[in-house]
């Protein structure tokens, strides 16, 4: 299933518009898309977070994009495989969240590398947010907090040879 959603993808900045008040549960979401003009353009993968600053708890879903073969007089769709997104490392202190989401997915077409990524995430009750951590150079990716984004980063055309090895791109976002 391709996954697309309304929003403008704006790589390429860094926005600081956060909101200042108090929420006990904010939302967020990391995406990989490989950006039109390049073969398989479009989402790869979300990974949303769900922090709960009532419970004290950080959640996480996700959902990945497909891989469309093109046989001449057939096309078909395989989904991905190597998934594997997760959340760790949850701590919360004096209204502070401090998490890592880590995610991992690849083309259904087996021989292609696995788009990889770690980041460590603080966000407090007024919306504030830090990212560290790295990526593959390849595809682009966006982490957006609250609706705002927080980062990211335009690919170079063509250049899937960045998928092989992991955290290319290093990320500090404060």
């Amino acid at each position: 299933m391709n996954v697309v959603f309304g929003f403008a993808l704006s790589l390429g900045g860094v926005s600081t518009g956060m909101p200042v008040h108090a929420q006990s549960s904010q939302e967020g979401f990391i995406e990989t898309r490989i950006l039109d003009f390049d073969p398989q353009a479009g989402v790869k993968s979300q990974h949303f977070y769900y922090v709960d600053f009532a419970n004290q708890t950080v959640t996480a879903s996700f959902v990945t994009g497909t891989t469309r073969i093109s046989l001449g007089i057939i096309d078909f769709e395989v989904s991905s495989i190597r998934d594997n997104f997760r959340v760790s490392s949850v701590s919360f202190n004096s209204g502070i969240a401090s998490f890592i989401l880590e995610g991992t997915t690849a083309s259904g077409i087996a021989v292609m590398p696995d788009i990889d990524y770690r980041f460590e995430i603080t966000v407090s009750k007024s919306s504030t947010i830090s990212v560290r951590g790295c990526h593959d150079a390849y595809p682009a990716y966006l982490i957006q907090h609250q609706g705002s984004t927080v980062y990211s980063f335009r690919h170079e055309s063509l250049d899937l040879i960045k998928l092989f090895g992991t955290c290319d791109q290093e990320v500090n976002v404060n």
